[in-house]
């Protein structure tokens, strides 16, 4: 089985953490012992988030001007690299092999995303410290970019090659390097759940598994009546986005990802915690999709 699952941002570093070095492998460790046995029984793609690292890079780059700065494609390139190594230390651990590839995925130029840049990333400051930065709800300050549509994982054939030769892949982090179809880095960052959903559908994957924050994906949640959804089909969570269940910032954007998968031809998509992971592959926890 061919498996893609996407690890949100506390399975890899807590809110309480200060985001040392020492934090985020043993974060990495303990991911990794949760998912130990489907690492060692099927075809693994592991992507992650990079919205801490990134945003401890850009603090870095304000502290001083003895360096020069650098772009938001090349700061994803190096949160892959620094992410990738801690996850590819913990999957040492295992006795498996792994490989952690730089993602790059191609997106249009001319996308709308670019004209109006919605997605706030990084620290909040007092005042603005450079160009393109917006008020965030009156907490302050942040750097406001542009979230294009990602269309293609320009390494995704590299990807299946290397989980046909055993290797576990680290692939996609932080939604991956948005760059033009010629190849030039692009000033932007790309939904994460979207593009590791592409991945998924690109790469064949059997089953598309979402790591977040809570055991399931909820009507009415955080309210009396809320009920979990165990098992539904494309056609029902269309109909449960409808009704305004999902809130845009958290649930709705695994929700639409998982339907984009199934979709492309994928079988089945899991939304769960790392808590609960192995039962839900097993479909015995979290929130189940498919086409039926």
């Amino acid at each position: 089985m061919r498996v893609v699952i996407a690890l949100g941002g506390n399975a890899l570093l807590p809110k309480q953490a200060k985001g040392t070095a020492e934090e985020q492998l043993e974060a990495a460790k303990n991911a990794i012992i949760r998912i130990e046995g489907v690492l060692k029984s099927s075809q693994v793609v592991l992507t992650h988030g990079n919205g801490p690292q990134v945003g401890n890079l850009l603090l870095q780059q304000q502290g001083t001007s003895e360096v020069p700065e650098m772009p938001l494609d090349v700061l994803g390139a190096m949160t892959q690299g620094e992410i990738g190594y801690f996850i590819a230390s913990a999957v040492s651990l295992t006795g498996l092999h792994s490989a952690t590839l730089l993602t790059r995925v191609v997106v249009n130029p001319e996308d709308p995303a670019f004209r109006n840049p919605t997605k706030p990333i990084g620290p909040f400051y007092e005042k603005p410290v450079r160009e393109g930065m917006k008020m965030d709800a009156g907490r302050g300050y942040r750097l406001v970019v542009a979230s294009p549509e990602p269309l293609k994982i320009r390494e995704h054939d590299a990807i299946s090659a290397l989980l046909e030769k055993g290797f576990v892949v680290i692939a996609v982090g932080g939604g991956g390097i948005p760059i033009k179809g010629s190849g030039e880095g692009m000033e932007a960052v790309i939904d994460k759940d979207r593009a590791t959903s592409l991945l998924a559908g690109q790469i064949n994957a059997d089953l598309l598994v979402f790591v977040t924050s809570v055991d399931s994906v909820y009507l009415n949640f955080g309210k009396p009546n809320q009920s979990r959804i165990s098992k539904t089909s494309v056609k029902m969570a269309k109909k449960y986005m409808e009704e305004g269940h999902f809130a845009e910032g958290s649930m709705q954007p695994k929700v639409q990802a998982a339907i984009s998968f199934l979709e492309q031809g994928g079988k089945k998509a899991t939304i769960c915690s790392m808590e609960n992971i192995n039962d839900a592959i097993n479909e015995k926890a979290g929130t189940i999709i498919s086409n039926v």
